[in-house]
């Protein structure tokens, strides 16, 4: 089963733009016992989401180059392996 993931592909220097970000396509692993597979509804997209693109020390770390963008989804339970 693959998935889609955008990742912070360099630091915006004022607005962000789309060419900051990368969309990839990624296989997922198996469900190991204790793990779910959550379908994400609805993303919360957040103004501290800005700062943490900016490498620099803050109350939230920030994101790294290359890893996927974090934060609050509300999700659908799609295939469960735990208890």
């Amino acid at each position: 089963m693959t998935t889609k993931q955008i990742v912070l592909a360099s630091r915006p220097k004022g607005l962000p733009a789309l060419d900051n970000f990368e969309t990839e396509t990624i296989e997922l692993p198996e469900l190991k016992a204790g793990e779910v597979l959550l379908e994400a509804m609805y993303y919360s997209v957040d103004p501290y989401m800005r700062g943490r693109m900016n490498d620099a020390k803050s109350y939230a770390s920030p994101f790294e180059i290359d890893k996927p963008l974090t934060g609050s989804v509300i999700a659908k339970v799609v295939q469960s392996k735990s208890d």
